[in-house]
Protein backbone atom coordinates (compact mmCIF):
# COMPACT_ATOMS: atom_id res chain seq x y z
CA UNK A 1 0.00 0.00 0.00
CA UNK A 2 1.28 3.40 -0.81
CA UNK A 3 0.42 6.62 1.00
CA UNK A 4 0.71 8.83 -2.06
CA UNK A 5 -2.47 9.12 -4.08
CA UNK A 6 -2.39 9.58 -7.86
CA UNK A 7 -3.56 12.80 -9.46
CA UNK A 8 -3.85 13.97 -13.04
CA UNK A 9 -2.37 17.27 -14.25
CA UNK A 10 -5.17 19.71 -14.97
CA UNK A 11 -5.66 21.03 -18.49
CA UNK A 12 -6.85 24.54 -19.39
CA UNK A 13 -10.51 24.91 -20.21
CA UNK A 14 -11.62 25.71 -23.78
CA UNK A 15 -12.69 29.15 -22.59
CA UNK A 16 -9.23 29.97 -21.19
CA UNK A 17 -7.54 28.78 -24.40
CA UNK A 18 -9.81 30.97 -26.54
CA UNK A 19 -9.29 33.90 -24.18
CA UNK A 20 -5.49 33.62 -24.49
CA UNK A 21 -5.71 33.40 -28.31
CA UNK A 22 -7.95 36.47 -28.46
CA UNK A 23 -5.62 38.44 -26.19
CA UNK A 24 -2.69 37.60 -28.47
CA UNK A 25 -4.58 38.87 -31.52
CA UNK A 26 -5.41 42.15 -29.77
CA UNK A 27 -1.78 42.68 -28.76
CA UNK A 28 -0.60 42.04 -32.32
CA UNK A 29 -3.20 44.39 -33.79
CA UNK A 30 -2.11 47.16 -31.43
CA UNK A 31 1.49 46.80 -32.59
CA UNK A 32 2.75 45.97 -29.08
CA UNK A 33 5.70 43.70 -28.28
CA UNK A 34 4.72 40.01 -28.67
CA UNK A 35 5.16 39.02 -25.02
CA UNK A 36 2.62 36.19 -25.19
CA UNK A 37 5.29 33.57 -25.94
CA UNK A 38 7.27 34.49 -22.82
CA UNK A 39 4.11 34.35 -20.71
CA UNK A 40 3.27 30.90 -22.07
CA UNK A 41 6.80 29.71 -21.37
CA UNK A 42 6.53 30.82 -17.77
CA UNK A 43 3.16 29.16 -17.29
CA UNK A 44 4.05 25.85 -18.94
CA UNK A 45 6.96 24.09 -17.22
CA UNK A 46 9.36 21.96 -19.21
CA UNK A 47 8.34 18.30 -19.24
CA UNK A 48 10.53 15.27 -19.68
CA UNK A 49 9.96 11.66 -20.56
CA UNK A 50 10.38 9.15 -17.73
CA UNK A 51 10.57 5.53 -18.90
CA UNK A 52 10.38 2.80 -16.26
CA UNK A 53 11.19 -0.86 -16.95
CA UNK A 54 10.18 -3.52 -14.41
CA UNK A 55 12.02 -6.85 -14.10
CA UNK A 56 11.02 -9.83 -11.95
CA UNK A 57 13.26 -12.05 -9.82
CA UNK A 58 14.37 -13.94 -12.93
CA UNK A 59 15.32 -10.72 -14.73
CA UNK A 60 12.35 -10.90 -17.12
CA UNK A 61 9.97 -8.02 -17.88
CA UNK A 62 6.89 -8.22 -15.65
CA UNK A 63 3.49 -6.61 -15.49
CA UNK A 64 2.98 -7.61 -11.84
CA UNK A 65 3.88 -4.23 -10.38
CA UNK A 66 2.43 -1.05 -8.94
CA UNK A 67 4.67 2.00 -9.28
CA UNK A 68 4.08 5.49 -7.93
CA UNK A 69 6.07 8.60 -8.89
CA UNK A 70 5.49 11.53 -6.51
CA UNK A 71 6.89 15.05 -6.71
CA UNK A 72 8.94 16.62 -3.92
CA UNK A 73 10.19 19.94 -5.29
CA UNK A 74 10.32 22.05 -8.43
CA UNK A 75 7.50 22.52 -10.95
CA UNK A 76 6.51 18.86 -10.48
CA UNK A 77 6.20 19.07 -6.70
CA UNK A 78 2.44 18.44 -6.71
CA UNK A 79 2.51 15.61 -9.23
CA UNK A 80 1.65 12.03 -8.26
CA UNK A 81 1.11 9.40 -10.94
CA UNK A 82 0.85 5.62 -11.15
CA UNK A 83 1.84 4.75 -14.72
CA UNK A 84 1.20 1.20 -15.88
CA UNK A 85 1.67 -0.97 -18.95
CA UNK A 86 1.33 -4.77 -18.84
CA UNK A 87 4.52 -5.16 -20.90
CA UNK A 88 6.53 -4.01 -17.90
CA UNK A 89 7.80 -0.85 -19.59
CA UNK A 90 5.85 2.38 -19.26
CA UNK A 91 6.58 6.01 -20.16
CA UNK A 92 5.12 9.15 -18.61
CA UNK A 93 5.88 12.85 -19.14
CA UNK A 94 6.38 14.97 -16.03
CA UNK A 95 7.54 18.51 -15.24
CA UNK A 96 11.10 19.11 -14.17
CA UNK A 97 11.73 18.52 -10.46
CA UNK A 98 12.73 16.16 -7.65
CA UNK A 99 10.60 13.01 -7.40
CA UNK A 100 10.28 9.90 -5.26
CA UNK A 101 9.73 6.59 -7.03
CA UNK A 102 8.53 3.48 -5.24
CA UNK A 103 7.56 0.25 -6.90
CA UNK A 104 5.92 -2.88 -5.50
CA UNK A 105 6.57 -6.02 -7.52
CA UNK A 106 4.60 -9.16 -6.72
CA UNK A 107 6.59 -12.36 -7.10
CA UNK A 108 4.88 -15.05 -9.15
CA UNK A 109 5.10 -18.82 -8.67
CA UNK A 110 6.04 -20.78 -5.57
CA UNK A 111 6.94 -18.82 -2.48
CA UNK A 112 5.50 -15.54 -3.73
CA UNK A 113 6.30 -12.44 -1.75
CA UNK A 114 6.67 -8.73 -2.30
CA UNK A 115 9.68 -6.76 -3.56
CA UNK A 116 9.54 -3.08 -2.61
CA UNK A 117 12.00 -0.89 -4.49
CA UNK A 118 12.35 2.75 -3.40
CA UNK A 119 14.22 5.52 -5.17
CA UNK A 120 14.14 8.49 -2.77
CA UNK A 121 15.95 10.78 -5.20
CA UNK A 122 14.87 11.07 -8.82
CA UNK A 123 15.96 14.40 -10.30
CA UNK A 124 14.05 14.77 -13.55
CA UNK A 125 15.89 17.38 -15.64
CA UNK A 126 16.15 15.43 -18.91
CA UNK A 127 14.56 12.39 -20.54
CA UNK A 128 15.32 9.58 -18.10
CA UNK A 129 15.14 5.78 -18.05
CA UNK A 130 14.87 3.84 -14.78
CA UNK A 131 15.05 0.06 -14.34
CA UNK A 132 13.26 -1.43 -11.35
CA UNK A 133 14.86 -4.84 -10.82
CA UNK A 134 13.44 -7.26 -8.24
CA UNK A 135 16.78 -9.06 -8.14
CA UNK A 136 18.25 -6.11 -6.22
CA UNK A 137 15.86 -6.63 -3.27
CA UNK A 138 16.98 -8.39 -0.10
CA UNK A 139 14.85 -10.02 2.62
CA UNK A 140 13.48 -8.23 5.65
CA UNK A 141 14.42 -10.96 8.13
CA UNK A 142 13.23 -9.82 11.55
CA UNK A 143 12.23 -12.64 13.89
CA UNK A 144 12.09 -13.51 17.61
CA UNK A 145 14.25 -16.09 19.37
CA UNK A 146 11.26 -18.43 19.87
CA UNK A 147 11.23 -20.77 16.87
CA UNK A 148 7.58 -21.69 17.48
CA UNK A 149 6.42 -18.06 17.24
CA UNK A 150 3.86 -17.27 14.53
CA UNK A 151 4.07 -14.13 12.40
CA UNK A 152 1.05 -11.84 12.84
CA UNK A 153 1.75 -8.78 10.69
CA UNK A 154 4.35 -6.13 10.02
CA UNK A 155 4.85 -2.76 8.40
CA UNK A 156 7.64 -0.71 6.87
CA UNK A 157 7.36 3.07 6.68
CA UNK A 158 9.48 5.78 5.07
CA UNK A 159 9.53 9.54 5.35
CA UNK A 160 11.51 11.27 2.61
CA UNK A 161 12.25 15.00 2.90
CA UNK A 162 13.68 17.63 0.55
CA UNK A 163 13.54 21.43 0.61
CA UNK A 164 11.00 21.42 3.44
CA UNK A 165 8.64 19.00 1.66
CA UNK A 166 8.06 15.38 2.67
CA UNK A 167 6.54 12.20 1.32
CA UNK A 168 5.37 9.21 3.36
CA UNK A 169 5.48 5.66 1.96
CA UNK A 170 4.45 2.40 3.55
CA UNK A 171 4.00 -1.32 3.05
CA UNK A 172 1.90 -3.38 5.47
CA UNK A 173 2.35 -7.16 5.21
CA UNK A 174 0.67 -10.25 6.66
CA UNK A 175 3.55 -12.63 5.89
CA UNK A 176 7.30 -12.41 6.60
CA UNK A 177 8.20 -12.39 2.90
CA UNK A 178 8.88 -8.69 2.28
CA UNK A 179 12.08 -7.83 0.39
CA UNK A 180 13.32 -4.26 -0.05
CA UNK A 181 15.96 -2.31 -1.93
CA UNK A 182 17.25 1.21 -2.46
CA UNK A 183 17.42 2.38 -6.06
CA UNK A 184 19.49 5.13 -7.65
CA UNK A 185 21.73 7.79 -6.10
CA UNK A 186 21.67 8.64 -2.41
CA UNK A 187 19.55 11.54 -1.23
CA UNK A 188 20.92 14.21 1.10
CA UNK A 189 22.22 13.02 4.51
CA UNK A 190 19.30 12.41 6.87
CA UNK A 191 16.68 12.76 4.13
CA UNK A 192 15.33 9.23 4.60
CA UNK A 193 13.79 8.14 7.90
CA UNK A 194 12.67 4.52 7.99
CA UNK A 195 10.78 2.34 10.45
CA UNK A 196 9.95 -1.36 10.50
CA UNK A 197 7.81 -3.27 13.00
CA UNK A 198 7.08 -6.99 13.09
CA UNK A 199 4.65 -8.63 15.51
CA UNK A 200 4.80 -12.30 16.45
CA UNK A 201 2.94 -14.56 18.88
CA UNK A 202 4.16 -17.56 20.87
CA UNK A 203 1.34 -18.76 23.12
CA UNK A 204 0.71 -16.21 25.86
CA UNK A 205 3.73 -14.10 24.86
CA UNK A 206 3.67 -11.48 22.10
CA UNK A 207 6.75 -10.09 20.39
CA UNK A 208 7.04 -6.51 19.11
CA UNK A 209 10.28 -6.22 17.16
CA UNK A 210 11.08 -2.81 15.76
CA UNK A 211 13.85 -0.97 13.96
CA UNK A 212 14.31 2.67 13.05
CA UNK A 213 17.07 4.67 11.41
CA UNK A 214 17.93 7.80 9.44
CA UNK A 215 20.07 7.76 6.32
CA UNK A 216 20.52 9.10 2.81
CA UNK A 217 19.29 5.80 1.37
CA UNK A 218 16.34 3.47 1.73
CA UNK A 219 17.03 0.06 3.22
CA UNK A 220 18.30 -2.80 1.11
CA UNK A 221 17.29 -5.75 3.26
CA UNK A 222 17.13 -5.84 7.04
CA UNK A 223 18.27 -8.57 9.43
CA UNK A 224 17.32 -8.48 13.10
CA UNK A 225 17.49 -11.64 15.24
CA UNK A 226 17.49 -10.42 18.86
CA UNK A 227 18.51 -12.82 21.59
CA UNK A 228 16.38 -13.11 24.76
CA UNK A 229 18.78 -10.89 26.70
CA UNK A 230 18.52 -8.16 24.05
CA UNK A 231 14.76 -7.89 24.56
CA UNK A 232 12.83 -6.01 27.23
CA UNK A 233 9.80 -7.44 29.00
CA UNK A 234 6.68 -5.28 29.22
CA UNK A 235 3.84 -6.56 31.41
CA UNK A 236 0.35 -5.04 31.17
CA UNK A 237 -1.83 -6.08 34.10
CA UNK A 238 -5.58 -5.58 33.95
CA UNK A 239 -7.80 -5.72 37.02
CA UNK A 240 -11.38 -6.96 37.02
CA UNK A 241 -13.95 -4.24 36.18
CA UNK A 242 -16.38 -3.70 39.07
CA UNK A 243 -14.57 -6.48 40.90
CA UNK A 244 -15.95 -9.18 38.60
CA UNK A 245 -14.15 -11.12 35.86
CA UNK A 246 -14.44 -9.46 32.46
CA UNK A 247 -12.65 -8.74 29.23
CA UNK A 248 -10.42 -5.96 27.99
CA UNK A 249 -8.36 -5.12 24.92
CA UNK A 250 -4.70 -4.15 25.07
CA UNK A 251 -3.21 -2.16 22.18
CA UNK A 252 0.58 -1.84 22.04
CA UNK A 253 2.38 0.52 19.67
CA UNK A 254 5.67 2.44 19.52
CA UNK A 255 5.47 6.00 20.82
CA UNK A 256 7.41 7.44 17.87
CA UNK A 257 6.78 7.15 14.17
CA UNK A 258 4.08 5.42 12.11
CA UNK A 259 3.25 1.80 12.84
CA UNK A 260 0.51 -0.82 12.57
CA UNK A 261 0.55 -1.72 16.29
CA UNK A 262 -0.73 -4.87 17.96
CA UNK A 263 -4.14 -5.47 19.55
CA UNK A 264 -4.92 -8.48 21.73
CA UNK A 265 -7.77 -9.46 24.07
CA UNK A 266 -7.18 -9.89 27.78
CA UNK A 267 -9.36 -11.79 30.24
CA UNK A 268 -9.41 -9.81 33.49
CA UNK A 269 -7.96 -10.07 35.96
CA UNK A 270 -4.94 -11.02 33.89
CA UNK A 271 -1.59 -9.96 32.46
CA UNK A 272 -0.47 -9.49 28.86
CA UNK A 273 3.22 -10.22 28.30
CA UNK A 274 5.25 -8.53 25.57
CA UNK A 275 8.89 -8.92 24.62
CA UNK A 276 9.98 -5.79 22.75
CA UNK A 277 13.11 -4.32 21.18
CA UNK A 278 14.46 -1.32 23.15
CA UNK A 279 16.04 0.15 20.00
CA UNK A 280 12.55 1.02 18.74
CA UNK A 281 12.25 3.54 21.58
CA UNK A 282 9.41 4.09 24.06
CA UNK A 283 6.03 2.34 23.83
CA UNK A 284 2.37 3.31 24.30
CA UNK A 285 -0.38 1.13 25.74
CA UNK A 286 -4.11 1.66 25.25
CA UNK A 287 -6.23 -0.35 27.68
CA UNK A 288 -9.94 -0.66 26.86
CA UNK A 289 -12.36 -2.12 29.37
CA UNK A 290 -15.36 -4.03 28.04
CA UNK A 291 -18.24 -3.61 30.55
CA UNK A 292 -20.29 -6.66 31.47
CA UNK A 293 -23.56 -4.94 30.52
CA UNK A 294 -24.06 -3.99 26.85
CA UNK A 295 -25.69 -0.63 27.63
CA UNK A 296 -22.41 0.64 29.10
CA UNK A 297 -19.87 1.99 26.56
CA UNK A 298 -16.25 0.77 26.57
CA UNK A 299 -13.77 2.88 28.52
CA UNK A 300 -10.22 3.43 27.24
CA UNK A 301 -7.13 4.52 29.16
CA UNK A 302 -3.66 5.24 27.85
CA UNK A 303 -0.12 5.00 29.19
CA UNK A 304 2.35 6.83 26.93
CA UNK A 305 6.11 6.91 26.59
CA UNK A 306 6.90 3.71 28.50
CA UNK A 307 10.68 3.36 28.46
CA UNK A 308 12.14 -0.15 28.52
CA UNK A 309 15.61 -1.65 28.93
CA UNK A 310 17.09 -4.84 27.56
CA UNK A 311 16.97 -7.61 30.14
CA UNK A 312 14.65 -5.64 32.45
CA UNK A 313 10.93 -5.95 33.20
CA UNK A 314 8.54 -2.98 33.19
CA UNK A 315 4.96 -3.27 34.43
CA UNK A 316 1.90 -1.09 33.79
CA UNK A 317 -1.25 -1.93 35.76
CA UNK A 318 -4.85 -0.94 35.15
CA UNK A 319 -7.43 -1.60 37.88
CA UNK A 320 -10.88 -1.39 36.40
CA UNK A 321 -11.24 2.23 35.25
CA UNK A 322 -7.97 3.56 36.63
CA UNK A 323 -4.31 3.10 35.83
CA UNK A 324 -2.20 2.42 38.90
Amino acid sequence: MNTSSPSRPSSPSRRSVLRTATLGAVVAAAGLAPAGGAVAARRTPDTYSLTITHLDRAGRPTGAYATTVSGLSGPGAQESVQPYDPSGTVTVRLPRGRYVLDSVLTAQGSGGGTDWIVRPRLDLDRDTTVTVDARAARPVDVRPPARTAAFLHGGMFLRITHDGAERFLNQVVDAPTLRVAHLGPAAEPGAVRQWYDAYWSAGSVSYALGHTGTSARALTGLTLHPSPRQLATLLVHGGAPQGAPGTATVDLLPSEGPTVGLSRPLATPGTATYLVTPERGAWDVVYTVRPSTPEQPPESYRAEGIHVRAGATTTRSFDGAARL
